[in-house]
């Protein structure tokens, strides 16, 4: 390292670019920003030369001086660690930094750079210690600015996607309800709650063709409320309205779990019984009648129909049971006239 003063050495720099025209067109033009950094034996670094391009950002008051003068003390230690790795190592290095400094105005102003130094020797009483640092920097503030920028945009519209997947997912969950509520109107009948007509017609399509299939029995109870013309006629529709929830509440209580309840018409309900044969068919009539008389206060007769051979459809099942329905009625009526 030179004795000469620090103006006396910033002087001779400048006259070797001087002396060099390529190079001293070079430093004057060179868009990015080159610097020389002196190596002092205590450790510290003084800015030595910038170009014009440093210049502009820092200004001429950082010739001569240390890093911390024109920049915050946290943004020049971490400089200087850089600087002091470059010297340890003695082999250029490349990093990209965030630093503040101070414009002409003395405002604290903030960049981002990439920045390549290399170790200089220029010690004639010891040609392996590093003297100075050569360095250029990019500045790519405008890319991170770009960058941040982006990702501030890419997760606004994360969050928006992520509104939007909520806000259709609910709308399905809303969909698959209200279809599931359709379903259910489309199925039920409205008054009692149990399967309508047309559903329990193709249900018992259905279970005629399993027990066909795997050889298993089933049976079909059609079922009327006695002398429930009587309370329609006294009391009004809506008593029989509630008669017949309330018969439909006992029947469903009765059942298990696999047998189907439908309102097949008026005051008439059909049960389809799989895996049931005509003893089972008896048992659960009579356990019916039952809770009819115990849960609706109400008497019910119960025709039964077991499937044959020759059932090919639900329509010959209930035909048979219904006319066992009203065999049951012509007796219950009798047994109320004697």
């Amino acid at each position: 390292m030179t004795d000469e003063p620090p103006q006396q050495t910033l002087q001779s720099f400048h006259d070797a670019l001087m002396a060099h025209p390529l190079i001293r067109e070079l430093w004057h033009h060179f868009p990015e920003n080159m610097f020389l950094v002196r190596v002092e034996e205590d450790g510290h670094f003084t800015v030595e030369a910038a170009n014009p391009a440093q210049l502009d950002i820092v200004g001429r008051e950082c010739l001569g001086q240390p890093l911390s003068a024109f920049m915050p003390a946290a943004s020049a230690e971490a400089i200087y660690a850089r600087y002091r790795e470059c010297v340890a190592r003695d082999k250029p290095i490349r990093y990209e930094e965030h630093a503040a400094f101070f414009d002409e105005h003395g405002n604290e102003q903030y960049g981002y750079w990439l920045t390549l130094i290399v170790p200089l020797h220029n010690a004639a009483d010891d040609p392996q210690r590093v003297t100075h640092l050569f360095g250029i920097a990019q500045n790519v503030t405008e890319l991170h600015q770009a960058r941040d920028a982006l990702e501030r945009h890419n997760q606004a519209l994360e969050a928006r996607v992520e509104q939007r997947t909520a806000e259709l997912q609910h709308a399905n969950r809303e969909l698959t309800l209200l279809n599931g509520q359709l379903e259910e109107m489309a199925t039920r009948d409205f008054l009692t709650g149990c399967y309508n007509r047309r559903h329990i017609e193709a249900l018992g399509q259905r279970e005629i063709d399993r027990a066909r299939r795997y050889g298993i029995s089933l049976s079909v109870l059609m079922i009327d409320l006695d002398a429930f013309k009587q309370v329609n006629d006294t009391q009004g529709h809506a008593a029989g309205d509630a008669v017949l929830k309330r018969v439909a509440a006992s029947l469903q209580d009765a059942l298990r779990d696999s047998d189907l309840l439908g309102r097949f018409g008026g005051d008439e309900f059909l049960i389809l019984l799989p895996e049931s044969g005509s003893d089972d068919a008896r048992a659960t009539a009579e356990r019916l009648q039952q809770r009819a008389r115990e849960l609706a206060a109400v008497s019910i007769s119960v025709g039964i129909a077991t499937l044959r051979p020759d059932d090919d459809s639900l329509d010959s099942l209930a035909a048979r049971a219904d006319q066992q329905l009203l065999a049951a009625k012509r007796e219950h009526h009798r047994e109320a006239s004697g």
